[in-house]
């Protein structure tokens, strides 16, 4: 073989392989649906121009942001691409909280239940004591239980107590341990998949517009350097209308459409706060409680579900009010590289606050 034509041959080779990688890279994880369930939100009285121009920005933000607020389960604004699926980030436990509490309510599952009754352990092996935590202790992030897991961040590795330091049901400590390993326990006392069971339970009845069970992954689908765990974290994608009109059922006690989706005791059950925030050693912010995965604000007695990449839903049930801002930040391995390059963050946060302060008046 002539050099010139090995070097046309190799070039062809590595020409291929790199359009298999830019085809492996920017893949989505997940694509949006077109369900046969899906039913279209209703529009209401739009809120005042004073308020729209507080929501609305002056000029594009840097990544695509969607705003959609409810009330009485209408539309009063929408801003940005609303049908957009997007990682939920740590809004997922919130959403994972409501299907516990179908399952509850179906017979499925018994809260009480602990880990030793489970048969629920970990990569490193969990001690007596650690074994002695329940579903609810994880629900409320009180399991007593500090071990590395996969997705943590930030204050999830800083601030990690030592193990044993606090017994279950003794401390808050919001982590990644208590999240992922719910998400174990439910798919093995269910025996259905997260999204298989949030299709038939949550989107169906609730004639979500861009979901089917896909839009739940297990685990992540790529390789990336994980830690050893026997309990994967879990994605939840959804578009920034589903993802209000999910809240909207929460702010109506449950239901939606004259449905009840989720029972009325669960939803009071799970909203009101086990930990007083402010005696915690760590500030949470905003937040001065937490019920069964939500976040609690009593100053303005409103429910907050909080996701990485600055995504917001705020549930006011006096008002029957709900906010929420999502941020794209990615659906691909390249979409999402390009988004931790940019290291973008901004948020409309601030101004949401102030939309809702103004509509709950």
């Amino acid at each position: 073989m002539t050099i010139k034509k090995f070097l046309k041959r190799t070039l062809a080779i590595l020409l291929l392989l790199l359009t298999f990688l830019f085809i492996y890279l920017a893949t989505p994880r997940v694509t949006n649906t077109d369900p046969k369930f899906q039913t279209e939100l209703i529009y209401g009285d739009p809120i005042d121009t004073t308020i729209k121009n507080i929501l609305t920005p002056k000029k594009e933000p840097k990544r695509t942001r969607s705003i959609v607020i409810l009330q009485n389960e209408k539309i009063i604004y929408e801003y940005g691409p609303t049908d957009k699926i997007m990682n939920t980030a740590s809004i997922r436990k919130s959403i994972l909280g409501i299907l516990y509490g179908i399952a509850v309510d179906r017979g499925l599952v018994n809260i009480k239940k602990t880990l030793a009754e489970l048969k629920i352990d970990e990569s490193i092996p969990l001690t007596n004591q650690e074994k002695t935590a329940t579903i609810q202790h994880l629900l409320m992030f009180k399991s007593g239980i500090y071990l590395p897991s996969q997705g943590e961040h930030d204050s999830q590795i800083t601030d990690r107590p030592k193990r044993e330091s606090y017994k279950p049901g003794d401390y808050f400590f919001s982590n990644n341990f208590d999240a992922n390993a719910l998400g174990t326990i439910f798919m093995q006392e269910t025996g259905m998949s997260i999204g298989k069971f949030m299709e038939k339970y949550l989107a169906i009845p609730m004639g979500l517009q861009d979901f089917s069970e896909q839009n739940v992954i297990l685990g992540d689908p790529w390789f990336w350097p994980k830690k050893e765990s026997k309990h994967k974290q879990y994605y939840i994608y959804l578009s920034t209308r589903d993802l209000a009109r999910i809240g909207a059922m929460i702010a109506n006690e449950g239901q939606w459409g004259g449905k009840q989706i989720v029972s009325k005791k669960w939803v009071a059950q799970s909203t009101i706060s086990y930990s007083n925030l402010k005696e915690n050693h760590i500030n949470y912010g905003r937040y001065d409680g937490f019920g069964y995965q939500w976040w609690l604000s009593s100053d303005t007695n409103t429910i907050w579900a909080d996701g990485y990449g600055e995504r917001f839903l705020i549930i006011n049930p006096n008002q029957n009010l709900t906010l929420v801002e999502q941020n794209f930040t990615g659906n691909s391995l390249l979409t999402t590289g390009l988004w931790l390059m940019n290291g973008n963050m901004d948020s409309g946060i601030e101004s949401l606050i102030k939309a809702h302060d103004l509509i709950a008046k």
